[in-house]
């Protein structure tokens, strides 16, 4: 599912026969990245409370659902299987809570892994912020956003703690796979990166 509004901006120029280089998309994102307004939770309107309570649903299915997936490669005795869920099983999870939920919900960072897991443009700000409390977000047509702050737990430090913490197989299977891998030297409690979450307008959740 793309987002709403560069859907919409894609079958514009669909229609007229028009390409965009990727200079020009980057030019159009942030452009209505700066329509996204700041929203607190008392501040929401009945429908903006109706979409934050989606989200937070969806978020804690898809947290949830990687913890359990983690927590049973770790029991299995193979740390390094944990690497393959969060490379593997966390894109598809996802796409499964995004298309259950009628939204759309990823992982990201300040300091990346997975060069994949980009904020959404609406996000870039805070995240470079290093934004740590639960902020949302009003779009220019009625979407709702969501960034939700991740700490880092105990268990993860062995894929994302100091050099020292990470066992040598799985540095070099860190090495092979994300070789500009900026996500280690993380301390248990520290602001790992958030859950992004973005749900539409509510017309167009009527339509989905």
């Amino acid at each position: 599912m793309k987002r709403f509004t560069v859907a919409c901006i894609g079958l514009c120029i669909a229609l007229v026969g028009c390409t965009q280089s990727a200079e020009e998309r980057a030019v159009v994102e942030e452009t209505t990245a700066l329509k996204w307004e700041g929203v607190l939770p008392d501040g929401m309107t009945e429908t903006q409370q109706a979409q934050q309570e989606l989200m937070l649903t969806a978020a804690k299915a898809l947290a949830t659902e990687l913890m359990g997936e983690l927590s049973a490669a770790l029991a299995a005795g193979d740390p390094s299987a944990a690497i393959g869920v969060c490379q593997e099983r966390a894109p598809s999870v996802a796409a499964q809570v995004s298309d259950t939920y009628g939204l759309e919900i990823g992982r990201t960072s300040h300091r990346l892994r997975n060069p994949a897991n980009v904020a959404p443009a609406w996000a870039d700000a805070y995240v470079a912020d290093l934004v740590e409390v639960p902020t949302y977000l009003a779009g220019p047509n009625g979407e709702l956003g969501a960034l939700l702050p991740i700490r880092l737990k105990a268990a993860c430090q062995m894929c994302h703690g100091s050099a020292d913490e990470i066992d040598q197989a799985i540095r070099a299977t860190l090495a092979e796979d994300y070789p500009d891998d900026q996500a280690v030297g993380f301390a248990e409690g520290d602001l790992r990166g958030w859950l992004w979450v973005e749900a539409p307008s509510d017309e167009v959740a009527t339509e989905m």
